[in-house]
């Protein structure tokens, strides 16, 4: 039986292969361009001043400096939850290869879905920075409380990684599963609108609250933005990542054997 937390804490000690390959993803994939890996900030910038301004326009009275850092951040945080999640599902079959020639430590090509995703978030969030700090709600003391939302949120988004790579690597379906998943979940998610608009008595706010993606974002976004984060966020990340701990580490532990048979 493979153990989870064994293979974790040898992929972080020897991450030669799973980082090195992250960062030659994005480097071949930008090679041929004459911006090369500054493409990575065009999407962020037009989502923010583009269509973050172009709704800002459409509701007077708003404050558009605010509304475009809460869109900023929240574009930046969305993307990388949902990209991890949809690479999560076809990260063992990526490296199938790899898998056949007995490179059995699985997390290896769970981090190196994530560590992709990441490098693209950190890459980025300057743009998205510079709309925040251009907002008079940004609050730099709550950076600390932001980097410690950010790493539940990692957390989390490893160990639900592991479990959409082995469903991903037992059912072929879950790619397109999760990708229409995350169309849904985009709309249920205060990514270009304000939580404040579903309150908790209306069946919005409540889809909203239960909506996993709203809590991972808000427990990053709300404390640069000078606004509290509602206990039941925590409480929700706290139970996701004790819940999301044991599934994976079971799941793992029974099923990791099984996955060269199921590619």
């Amino acid at each position: 039986m493979s153990s989870l937390l064994s293979h974790l804490r040898q992929s972080l000690r020897r991450p030669d292969h799973w980082l090195y390959a992250s960062w030659l993803d994005i480097v071949l994939k930008y090679r041929r361009t004459r911006l090369g890996v500054l493409w990575m900030l065009v999407p962020t910038a037009v989502y923010i001043w583009g269509i973050g301004g172009f709704l800002a326009a459409l509701q007077p009275g708003i404050a558009v400096a605010g509304f475009l850092a809460h869109v900023g951040l929240g574009f930046v945080l969305f993307r990388l939850i949902s990209t991890v999640a949809m690479d999560a599902t076809t990260a063992f079959a990526q490296s199938q290869a790899y898998i056949y020639d007995g490179h059995t430590r699985l997390t290896d090509f769970v981090l190196r879905a994530i560590a992709r995703s990441f490098a693209y978030f950190v890459l980025s969030l300057p743009v998205a920075l510079a709309a925040a700090f251009a907002s008079p709600d940004f609050d730099a003391l709550g950076t600390g409380l932001a980097l410690l939302g950010l790493a539940t949120v990692m957390w989390n988004l490893f160990v639900f990684s592991v479990l959409l790579a082995i469903a991903g690597a037992r059912f072929p379906d879950m790619h397109e599963a999760m990708g229409s998943a995350v169309m849904a979940l985009f709309l249920l998610t205060p990514v270009v609108w304000y939580a404040s608009v579903a309150p908790a008595d209306t069946l919005h706010g409540q889809l909203m609250r239960a909506n996993p993606l709203h809590h991972m974002i808000a427990v990053v976004r709300d404390p640069l933005l000078g606004e509290p984060v509602e206990p039941v966020t925590w409480w929700y990340l706290a139970t996701m990542s004790v819940v999301g701990t044991v599934a994976a580490t079971w799941v793992y532990g029974g099923a990791a054997r099984r996955v060269p048979q199921w590619l």
